[in-house]
């Protein structure tokens, strides 16, 4: 598989997402392009070979096995490139080095971005948004492959999206590029802005320990941190995963947890903030299974 990319056995999982959890995987390859993509995609069909795609891990519970197939990182196709307004993004471009690169060129509507850990291929599939700013906002296309190599470019308006969610989450296709519409305002307030956002989320966020974000989505009526402080679970330990004192919608790896502490303590917040208010919590991070 090295004539696709770079390839690396038996890696330590812990190090490939931001709660640190998981076992080891037999493989991991990062195609150089996205024809190389093309090829890996057939050969692990034609070999009956399993694979996951594995963005910058921000968003996803990883399995505690060990996995005896191909983690695929899409790490290297990172383009961006300008032409008027439209920006065209690799899928394997960090979402913060995406956002730097359109303020260098004036474009301030992503600035609230800023600071969402992960690369952008997984940000379209969550809707990721932060201060009142979602990707979606301003997408223009997505382009994807499915699993037969086929790749197709999908409009914004021919995709079901709500609140950071997607219908892309429960598709076979993987993102590999993107169309945005850039919009040019005061790049030196923007940055100021930027600035305020990180102190609010040093302030209020457990950024001290590894986690993968928030784990709920907010409903409609109150929200998720909210709910689960009034449950009385902030503090709250299942094994290593702890409900984080600081924001309750985070759940911190506090002592060497795993996958299972972390599943198990999400279903006790399910189910105590149903007892509460009434309400069902929809997971925001994705549960990933071998």
């Amino acid at each position: 598989m090295k004539e696709y990319g770079l390839l690396l056995e038996n890696i330590d999982l812990k190090k490939y997402n931001t709660y640190g959890i998981g076992g080891t995987a037999k493989y991991l390859v990062e195609p150089n392009s996205i024809e190389d993509l093309v090829s890996l995609i057939k050969y692990l069909q034609v070999n009956n070979i399993s694979w996951y795609v594995l963005g910058g891990g921000s968003n996803v519970i990883l399995p505690d096995s060990n996995y005896d197939g191909v983690i695929i990182k899409l790490d290297k196709l990172d383009s961006y490139e300008v032409n008027g307004d439209i920006i065209k993004v690799g899928a394997g471009i960090p979402l913060g080095t995406m956002v730097k690169k359109m303020l260098d060129d004036g474009y301030t509507n992503y600035g609230s971005l800023m600071g969402i850990p992960g690369l952008l291929g997984g940000a379209i599939i969550g809707n990721a948004g932060a201060y009142g700013v979602a990707i979606f906002d301003y997408l223009i296309s997505v382009t994807v492959m499915d699993y037969d190599g086929n790749i197709r470019v999908l409009k914004k308006e021919s995709i079901t999206y709500d609140y950071r969610d997607t219908e892309l989450k429960r598709s076979n296709v993987i993102i590999i590029a993107a169309e945005f519409m850039g919009i040019k305002g005061d790049v030196i307030e923007e940055k100021e802005k930027i600035g305020e956002n990180a102190r609010k989320r040093r302030d209020s966020q457990p950024l001290e320990y590894k986690n993968a974000g928030s784990v709920f989505r907010n409903p409609p009526s109150l929200a998720a941190g909210y709910m689960i402080e009034h449950a009385g679970l902030k503090g709250y330990r299942v094994g290593g995963a702890k409900v984080s004192e600081k924001h309750a919608n985070f759940i911190i790896n506090y002592d060497n947890a795993t996958s299972r502490d972390i599943i198990e303590l999400i279903e006790i917040i399910k189910k105590e903030v149903k007892k509460r208010f009434n309400v069902e919590l929809k997971l925001e991070q994705v549960i990933v299974k071998w």
